[in-house]
């Protein structure tokens, strides 16, 4: 990766974390013996702060980058994939159910992102949606949407 990207990844993590911050700080803290609803969220997310502060920092770019430095959005391909699949997934895990929506969105990274071949992906994502609703369902009892399977 090169510099701009980590930039703004890091700029990312520290947006979200100061939001952590914000958000947590508004719930119960309790006490030290006692803590209350908000107290572990505001830890982690002060920690996230300081830690992505420190690699936005740590990420300035060097003479030696920036004369050789393109436009950060050229390594930006993949993590868009990612995230119009992971928007997909949200939208259809409702009505579609957990067991379809989770082996489709495995398949479409496996190919999509991964480039695996055909076949692979389609094998390593159905058994990961499958080996996925078969812990959270059956051995957890955590109750996830069927969607239009019931």
């Amino acid at each position: 990766m090169n510099m701009n990207t980590d930039r703004v990844g890091f700029g990312t993590i520290f947006v979200l974390a100061l939001y952590g911050v914000v958000s947590s700080s508004l719930m119960p803290m309790g006490r030290l013996q006692e803590p209350g609803p908000g107290f572990f969220p505001l830890a982690l997310s002060a920690i996230l702060l300081i830690l992505s502060g420190l690699g936005i920092v740590s990420a300035r770019p060097s003479a030696q980058d920036l004369a050789r430095s393109e436009p950060f959005w050229g390594d930006m391909k993949t993590p868009v994939k990612i995230v119009l699949a992971t928007g997909l997934a949200v939208l259809a895990f409702e009505p579609v159910g957990f067991l379809i929506t989770s082996s489709c969105f495995l398949v479409s990274l496996f190919l999509w992102v991964s480039r695996y071949p055909w076949w692979k992906a389609v094998v390593f994502g159905i058994a990961g949606g499958f080996s996925g609703w078969f812990c959270f369902v059956k051995l957890l009892g955590v109750p996830m949407p069927g969607g239009f399977l019931g």
